[in-house]
């Protein structure tokens, strides 16, 4: 009797494989190769994708998209940190910039900051990403202000505008930066 079960179990395991197997086999009906215009869903690829902007956006989001913060994320927050202040887990050995100093940030332009991005700097690798992601990268630097932060979080302070402002140090001559007159507090 064991013998019989010991049969029928291998018989059926044999069928069950050779099933699977000639299953594998046959293409299904409506499967054709793959041609390159499986791909493009747009009559004028790359000129008609989706493009990013600002314009018409109801949410504050300061100018910045999911693009710019998964570059920042992927490229500079493992040595500037989160917030930008050098103390990203490689930040230390390597001697990361604090970017939210607000004298670093003063004395910065941001071409300057566009171009270390583009070009690396000391141990800073160069990151070849599009024009319109490293200017996004440079708001958002921007936006890590201690000065700014601090003012924005003060007691009577104004609600941050949905848009950047423009930083002291955003225009240069001759590599120079520009900086604004110095506000009195009354």
């Amino acid at each position: 009797m064991p013998a019989r079960i010991g049969n029928r179990a291998l018989r059926l395991v044999l069928s069950l494989v050779w099933l699977s197997c000639s299953a594998c086999n046959d293409a299904p009906a409506d499967l054709r190769p793959w041609r390159p215009s499986d791909h493009d869903h747009t009559a004028n690829p790359n000129a008609d994708q989706v493009q990013v902007t600002d314009a018409g956006s109801a949410e504050p989001g300061h100018g910045l998209d999911d693009v710019t913060i998964v570059a920042w994320q992927q490229n500079c927050t493992s040595c500037h940190g989160a917030l930008g202040r050098g103390d990203g887990p490689q930040g230390p050995m390597l001697h990361a910039a604090d970017l939210s100093r607000s004298e670093w940030q003063a004395a910065t332009t941001d071409e300057a900051i566009a171009a270390t991005i583009r070009q690396g700097r000391g141990k800073m690798p160069a990151f070849p990403l599009p024009e319109a992601t490293i200017a996004r990268l440079v708001q958002l630097i921007r936006l890590l202000d201690a000065s700014r932060m601090q003012h924005a979080g003060a007691p009577g302070a104004a609600p941050t505008p949905s848009a950047a402002p423009a930083h002291p140090a955003t225009s240069s001559s001759a590599g120079k930066p520009v900086t604004a007159p110095k506000q009195v507090d009354r």
